[in-house]
């Protein structure tokens, strides 16, 4: 190998998984120009198969570590002694809270002069974690990174951060019709209209709010159907609620961008995000949205997307979600919207030269 490579350590606090942060960290590093650096990403508490296999191809080396969760004292001190032994230049580690401290102190312990803390939310589940380690945390990162500009406040406060959004292929986005057909045939849907949503199933996502929006939605369009795209811990609980209701749940699976071409309208009623992946991919293939008003305005970036307070009743949610599905000329709309995104900061290959930048600077 040769010296002047950089060796990079990247971490996802969630595991490699299919959510908003593993997609954001795949699909960077599948867009980058990765001369000169020699990179690795840390498998911890759940890893797919699929995603290390995507890794392994881009040339990136998959690191197994003990759980992060369940083992936290055996990962931290794995993570020193890697960071150590392969001389690790930068750790960039993703995640939501100061619990982020474990990695920066590691990386700092391992000898990492650069040590990149990435924020991908607006709030997090472990409180009293947060809040005892936020001190340690802001001792020991070096650089600051967040998907948008309340997801780097709630993190890093008024200190110094950059923002790095999370940017997509537009290309991949946007709406095709024949896969539009393809999909609905493969679930035997003529002209009704699909709702969708796509998220882990976890308290954030507020699947129950979903739900009881859906059975509103099929009061005005008894033969609506709706897809629930991922996978996680509440996925049993919100299927027992959705028995009977023409409701498809597709499981965790790495085509989503196919997916969202059968959809007519989608919805994103989430107590809290970052700045979520799903609502700029959504907006690239032309979908009416409908967003809770606790999801930041920086991804509001079309005029097919609507805003709602959770206090509104499903029903309201409902009606409109309806009305802008029946309205939406889809192609023209998925047309606009990659007009508009090409150039702009969302665009995959605008900016991440930048993350390069930031590692090889």
């Amino acid at each position: 190998m040769k010296k002047n490579m950089k060796k990079i350590l990247i971490i996802s606090t969630v595991g490699l998984i299919y959510d908003g942060i593993t997609s954001v960290i795949t699909s960077y590093l599948e867009a980058m120009d990765k001369s000169g650096l020699d990179i690795y990403v840390v498998s911890t508490i759940k890893s797919e198969a699929k995603i290390e296999e995507k890794l392994n191809c881009m040339g990136c080396k998959v690191v197994y570590m003990p759980s992060r969760k369940e083992n936290t004292i055996k990962y931290f001190l794995s993570l020193i002694a890697f960071i150590r032994k392969n001389n690790i230049d930068v750790v960039h580690a993703h995640g939501n809270s100061g619990t982020l401290a474990v990695e920066m102190v590691a990386a700092w312990l391992g000898g990492s002069k650069k040590r990149i803390a990435h924020s991908h939310n607006t709030k997090c589940n472990q409180v009293k974690a947060d809040k005892i380690l936020r001190p340690i945390f802001n001792m020991f990162y070096t650089d600051g990174l967040a998907c948008g500009e309340d997801a780097g406040k709630w993190l890093f406060g008024n200190k110094k951060f950059e923002v790095l959004t999370n940017g997509r292929d537009i290309d991949v986005y946007r709406f095709n019709v024949n896969k539009r057909n393809c999909i609905r045939s493969l679930y035997n849907i003529d002209k009704e209209i699909v709702i969708g949503h796509v998220g882990g199933f976890f308290e954030q996502k507020n699947h129950k709010f979903l739900t009881a929006i859906y059975k509103e939605i099929r009061k005005i369009e008894p033969t609506c159907k709706l897809f629930m795209i991922g996978d996680g811990p509440l996925k049993n609980e919100i299927e027992t609620e959705c028995k009977g209701l023409n409701v498809i749940f597709t499981g965790a699976i790495d085509n989503v961008a196919d997916y969202l071409n059968a959809m007519d309208g989608m919805l994103l009623p989430s107590l809290f995000e970052g700045l979520p992946l799903v609502a700029i991919e959504w907006q690239i293939n032309g979908l009416p949205c409908i967003f809770s008003d606790a999801i930041t305005k920086e991804c509001i970036l079309t005029n097919n997307v609507e805003s709602y307070s959770l206090d509104c009743s499903p029903k309201i949610w409902a009606q409109h979600i309806i009305e802008m599905c029946k309205s939406n000329n889809r192609e023209k709309a998925s047309n606009t919207s990659y007009a508009k995104l090409i150039d702009s900061k969302y665009n995959l290959n605008k900016n991440v030269g930048r993350l390069k930048q930031i590692y090889i600077g």
